[in-house]
C-alpha cells in the first residue's frame, strides 16, 4: 500500500480553501452551473479528462421515463472527470450532485450560509456536508493518487450531476445517457465517514385538501381546506407507526423509523377574509431498498383515500443494496458491522439500471444537512479522502509507478 500520508498533508491547505471557495458558491437546485464549471476548471488544471456537457430531456427519455415534476435541464451542465488507469483493472467513479437546498433565515446563520468560515476545524456554510465536503474528500483523494504517482490499473472517475435535492436520479441519468460507466460506484453523502451498502427508495407525493369557499363571516356554508389537516396529518403519524416494521431490512435497524413519512411543505389560502378551498400538502414517503415502488404507491393512496383528497404522486426513486461480501464492500477495508444510508440518494440509479455495486459514504452528518449552521469537521474530510484513496487502491490496483 503507497504511504498516502505526507501526500495528504500536503494537500491540507488547498483543500480546505477549495471546500470554502465552493461553499460560497450558492449552487441552490436550478442554478448549478457556475458550481460545476468551476470543479470542471480545477479538474483541468491537474491535467485529468474532462468531459462537461449540457444535457436535453429528449436524451434521456429512450433510457427511463422521466418524473412529472422537475427544474428543466436547461443551462445544469453534468461533469466527468477520469484520471485513466492501465486499462487491466476495475474502474471506480465518485458521484456527487453540485445542487444544494435553499437557504432561508440567513440572519440566523453564526456565519452566513455562503461564507465557508473556518473555525474550530470546521467549514460552515450550505452544502458543507451535504455535500460540497465529502466531494472534496473525492477530489483530495484523487489529488493523492496522482501526487504519490500512483497509476492504477484501473480508471478513477468523479461524475458531478445536476439536481439531487430536486428530483433524485435524474442528474445521474444524464450521465449515463453520455455513455459513462463504471465497475462500481461510490455516491458522495453525508455518513459519518462510514460506508454504507444500502440507501432508501421513496415517493415523493402532493395531497391537495379540497374545500369550498365562502366569505369569512359565514364560513358554515362552505368547508375549510386547511381545517382538514389535523385529520391528514395524524393519519400519516399513524401510517408512519404502522409501516415501521422492525424486521423488514435489518441494515436500517439503527434507525428508529423504517419508513419515515415527512412533510415538508403547506401551502393553502389565496385571499384574505375567505375560507380557504384547497389546501397542499407536500411530503416524502422514505421505503426500504427491496420495496416495491408501484405497490407501494398503491399502499399509500388506498389508506389515504378520501372524496376531500387528491393524491398526486410526483417523484419515484430507487433504493439499493450491495452485498457486503461484494468486491467493493472488501475494497473499504470497513470492519464495523454494515448498514445502511438512512435516505434516498443518486445510488439508486446505476444499481437499477446498470446492476453496478455501489457504497455510499463522505464525512458530515444528517443531522448537519440542511440545517442552519451546517458544517464538516475538516479531520474527517481528510480522514475520508484517505480512505477513498486506499480504497481506490484496493479495487481499481494493482498499482505501479508512473511513467515520467
Amino acid at each position: 500500500m503507497i504511504d498516502l500520508t505526507r501526500h495528504l498533508a500536503s494537500r491540507s491547505a488547498e483543500m480546505t480553501d477549495l471546500l470554502s471557495s465552493l461553499i460560497a458558491i450558492p449552487s441552490i437546485s436550478g442554478a448549478e452551473r457556475a458550481m460545476t464549471e468551476f470543479v470542471a476548471d480545477y479538474a483541468r488544471r491537474q491535467g485529468w479528462q474532462v468531459d462537461l456537457w449540457q444535457s436535453d430531456e429528449d436524451d434521456l427519455r429512450a433510457i427511463a421515463p422521466l418524473p412529472p415534476k422537475f427544474i428543466p435541464l436547461a443551462n445544469r451542465p453534468t461533469l466527468a472527470i477520469k484520471i485513466p488507469g492501465t486499462g487491466r483493472g476495475r474502474s471506480l467513479m465518485f458521484n456527487g450532485h453540485a445542487d444544494v437546498v435553499a437557504a432561508p433565515n440567513a440572519p440566523r446563520w453564526k456565519f452566513g450560509p455562503w461564507s465557508g468560515a473556518l473555525y474550530d476545524g470546521k467549514i460552515f456554510g450550505r452544502g458543507a456536508c451535504d455535500i460540497k465536503g465529502p466531494l472534496v474528500s473525492a477530489l483530495w483523494a484523487m489529488r493523492a493518487l496522482q501526487d504519490a504517482r500512483a497509476r492504477l490499473a484501473g480508471d478513477v472517475m468523479l461524475e458531478l450531476i445536476p439536481g439531487e435535492e430536486d428530483c433524485v436520479g435524474l442528474g445521474t441519468l444524464t450521465s449515463v445517457a453520455r455513455g459513462w460507466r463504471s465497475d462500481g460506484v461510490i455516491v458522495l453523502e453525508p455518513t459519518e465517514g462510514m460506508p454504507r451498502c444500502a440507501s432508501r427508495g421513496g415517493l415523493r407525493f402532493q395531497i391537495a385538501m379540497l374545500g369550498q369557499s365562502v366569505h369569512g363571516t359565514v364560513k358554515w356554508l362552505g368547508r375549510d381546506a386547511i381545517a382538514l389537516l389535523p385529520e391528514l396529518l395524524a393519519r400519516l403519524l399513524k401510517l408512519e407507526s404502522e409501516w415501521n416494521d422492525r424486521a423488514a431490512d435489518p441494515l436500517f435497524l439503527p434507525y428508529p423509523l423504517m419508513r419515515p413519512i415527512t412533510v415538508d411543505s403547506i401551502q393553502a389560502g389565496d385571499w384574505q377574509g375567505m375560507v380557504c378551498d384547497r389546501c397542499l400538502v407536500s411530503g416524502y414517503v422514505e421505503l426500504l431498498p427491496n420495496d416495491d415502488l408501484l405497490a407501494w404507491t398503491d399502499r399509500f393512496k388506498n389508506a389515504l383515500r378520501n372524496d376531500n383528497h387528491e393524491i398526486f404522486i410526483i417523484e419515484r426513486y430507487d433504493g439499493h443494496a450491495t452485498t457486503p461480501t461484494d468486491p467493493l464492500c472488501l475494497a473499504t477495508g470497513n470492519t464495523q458491522p454494515w448498514s445502511a444510508f438512512n435516505s434516498g440518494c443518486e445510488a439508486g440509479l446505476r444499481a437499477r439500471l446498470l446492476s453496478t455495486p455501489t457504497l455510499v459514504w463522505g464525512p458530515g452528518s444528517l443531522a448537519q444537512a440542511h440545517a442552519i449552521d451546517e458544517f464538516v469537521e475538516m479531520d474527517q474530510v481528510a480522514l475520508v479522502a484517505r480512505q477513498f484513496a486506499e480504497t481506490a487502491i484496493r479495487y481499481c490496483g494493482p498499482t505501479q509507478p508512473a511513467t515520467k
